[in-house]
């Protein structure tokens, strides 16, 4: 049996020493180069580590798919949510990856997620009490929308229609420009909700961060659809909305309708 702790902190290890060699060149190379050369050296971490263990996965990821022996387990990685932010020095951006039995989110049965600049690892296996550099996590209380921290992503295709209401509702609304990371902060409480109804968040970059909150007892839905199937693709595109509570998450709901 596979021991996917040992073998996910090993992948988050190898990923950060790589990309860890390349950020003295912050501000040498052009903007797009230097993102490219994050991407593809955390890749490069990846594939090595699954090779070196002998992992018959086949991995679904944003910088490319390649299959590893008979190709069992489906491993779906976003090497650096976030990069833009890691390319310019802004916090967060973490490294994003989870394990499923099918290429379905409703059959991942472990994930992780590690920050760049802390090194804070969170780890969840099914039927587990997720963790935060192993202790456990779970959501905050159910607050009122209007006094929640709400994480919201509006970057590039803001969907003003539907958000306008939702900022303005708000009293303490968020954009940390990492959907893994805001979705991880829903599990360990430090967010109430994360709203993304762009429709451009892609399965690398939530696949993890959405086990993370079913597995610690938060509510998301995925197209409008609580606790919504999507296939473990590069294809794969959402909206998604995420609470610590059934109740938080219908209220958003309402708002939006």
């Amino acid at each position: 049996m596979i021991d996917w702790k040992k073998i996910l902190i090993n992948l988050s290890e190898n990923v950060q020493n790589k990309v860890f060699e390349v950020i003295p060149q912050r501000g040498k190379l052009p903007y797009n180069k230097f993102k490219t050369l994050l991407d593809n050296q955390a890749q490069e971490a990846i594939i090595e580590t699954l090779t070196k263990n002998k992992i018959s996965a086949t991995l679904i990821s944003e910088e490319g798919n390649k299959v590893f022996g008979e190709g069992e387990y489906i491993i779906t990685a976003d090497p650096v949510d976030g990069t833009t932010n890691l390319s310019r020095g802004l916090h967060p951006a973490v490294l994003s990856i989870s394990v499923a039995t099918t290429p379905h989110q409703s059959d991942v049965i472990a994930g992780i997620v590690a920050n760049f600049y802390t090194g804070e690892t969170y780890y969840a296996e099914i039927n587990k009490q997720p963790t935060l550099d192993d202790f456990p996590i779970k959501p905050a209380a159910y607050t009122p929308y209007k006094y929640g921290l709400i994480g919201m992503d509006i970057s590039k295709h803001p969907k003003l229609e539907k958000t306008s209401k939702l900022i303005a509702e708000s009293r303490h609304t968020r954009q940390e420009g990492c959907s893994a990371a805001s979705l991880c902060h829903i599990a360990d409480g430090v967010l109430d909700a994360h709203i993304d109804l762009r429709g451009i968040v892609r399965a690398t970059d939530i696949s993890a961060g959405l086990f993370m909150i079913k597995e610690a007892g938060g509510v998301y839905s995925i197209n409008g659809e609580l606790f919504g199937d999507f296939d473990l693709t590069r294809e794969t595109h959402c909206t998604v909305i995420a609470a610590n509570s059934r109740r938080l998450h219908d209220e958003i709901m309402e708002l939006i309708e």
